[in-house]
């Protein structure tokens, strides 16, 4: 599942899947109210997707999320010290940019989403 996900975000990348394929929080509950109806074995599924998922986006290469603090650690360890406090302030800036842009962007897919009945 992990690396299903992996794949998802190169072809997202890539543009062989639409950027208007993801789902933000509204689009999450939304697809969860009709999981549940299914049973209990989708709605496992369901969670289990939604915690890869999570896993995955926290594991990105951005200085907001653990990835982005994982690659400050790399760096320390190979040049023997740490990034510039100057640096890590921009760094965090442009991914916390980068991230609260692609959660308003998928906040109003899927508002709109749901307004025409999709």
């Amino acid at each position: 599942m992990v690396v299903m996900t992996y794949l998802t975000l190169d072809r997202i990348f890539r543009g062989s899947v639409g950027v208007e394929q993801l789902r933000g929080p509204v689009g999450i509950v939304h697809l969860g109210s009709r999981v549940v109806d299914r049973g209990a074995m989708y709605l496992v599924f369901f969670l289990a997707m939604i915690s890869v998922n999570l896993a995955v986006l926290n594991f990105l290469p951005l200085p907001i999320v653990d990835g982005g603090l994982f690659l400050y650690l790399i760096y320390e360890h190979v040049t023997g010290r740490a990034p510039s406090l100057k640096f890590q302030n921009a760094a965090t800036m442009v991914g916390l940019l980068l991230l609260g842009s692609l959660f308003l962007f998928t906040f109003y897919n899927d508002v709109m989403r749901l307004f025409s009945g999709g």
